[in-house]
């Protein structure tokens, strides 16, 4: 599977011009606060329009400002883990994995049945009767990734998926997103400050500072941060 990704869009501080195409397995984009990161990732998933440019997955037309196509982001199939995980506060933790999928309008059976299947694999089920308030920082995570992953998508987009974690619980988390990025086989984007971090889990690497996107050639193999 491949995703195309050529947009522009002028933000206050500077333009934004990604340039660059992903295929399968974890894209790794590294850069300071403020360079355009989640920008990035936002346009990607249509929550931001660019000013110019397309985006393709598959060769279909998610974005294209010259054919006038700008996909919902509930039409392109991506999943997004945002930084704070955006779980719906009201929500339990079951309530908010199955609630993609009523967007999907599956059967009821349908959906309890990967709501299951979710719940279990990523460890959380004696969690499903709890609020967003009583879980841990891991918990949130688990319950983040297991509704992402419930609704199936084509393209998986993670901003800084660790980072409000402490060093140990990052530790643990991190080969469960390493397990789970290799089962995915899809395309993926992990944005990260931390070069260790995206060394560890991304086959491909960029740095983006003021939003120019470029390969990062030579590629740090300390730990650190941009």
């Amino acid at each position: 599977m491949e995703l195309e990704i050529r947009i522009r869009k002028n933000l206050k501080e500077f333009t934004l011009k990604a340039d660059f195409v992903i295929h399968d397995g974890c894209t790794g984009l590294m850069g300071p606060s403020g360079s355009g990161k989640s920008m990035t990732l936002k346009c990607i998933a249509g929550i931001e329009t660019p000013d110019e440019g397309r985006i393709l997955l598959d060769g279909k037309s998610l974005f294209d400002s010259g054919k006038k196509i700008n996909l919902p982001p509930q039409k392109r199939k991506i999943g997004y883990l945002f930084q704070g995980y955006a779980l719906f506060p009201n929500m339990t933790v079951e309530e908010n994995v199955q609630c993609g999928l009523k967007a999907k309008k599956m059967p009821k059976g349908q959906i309890k049945e990967r709501v299951e299947e979710m719940l279990e694999r990523f460890q959380i089920r004696e969690l499903a009767k709890r609020y967003p308030r009583q879980l841990s920082g891991g918990q949130k995570q688990r319950t983040a990734i297991a509704r992402l992953m419930a609704y199936e998508p084509e393209v998986i987009l993670l901003d800084e998926p660790l980072s409000a974690l402490d060093e140990e619980l990052r530790e643990e988390l991190q080969q469960e997103l390493s397990q789970m990025l290799a089962d995915f086989q899809k395309p993926s984007i992990l944005v990260s400050h931390d070069a260790e971090e995206v060394r560890r889990l991304c086959q491909k690497q960029y740095t983006i500072r003021e939003g120019r996107i470029q390969p990062y050639a030579d590629f740090p193999q300390k730990k650190g941060r941009l």
